[in-house]
């Protein structure tokens, strides 16, 4: 067992990636899992997310996402930025 680690690809939390969804881009999830998007178990709104980013930046296929390991898709995304003020008095 290997503990690579995956540097985030994403530039923001998946809660905020989901958000930033297009409409289209939800319609395209949904029909790759026949529910709608807010019945998706986790792992298939975490891939469904990914593939909408990988998307946006070249045409990307679904097996491609699907080839993943659930440490890389997690790992596409950062942590949620640290509480800005427990930074504050650090120096």
């Amino acid at each position: 067992m290997t503990s690579e680690e995956v540097k985030p690809t994403a530039e923001v939390p998946l809660s905020e990636a989901i958000q930033d969804l297009t409409g289209f881009e939800v319609l395209g999830i949904q029909k790759r899992y026949g529910v709608e998007f807010e019945k998706l178990g986790g792992i298939q709104a975490l891939m469904g997310t990914v593939w909408s980013l990988e998307n946006r930046q070249v045409k990307t296929d679904w097996s491609t996402i699907e080839r993943m390991t659930l440490r890389q898709l997690n790992g596409y995304f950062p942590d949620k930025d640290p509480d800005p003020e427990s930074e504050q008095g650090e120096g």
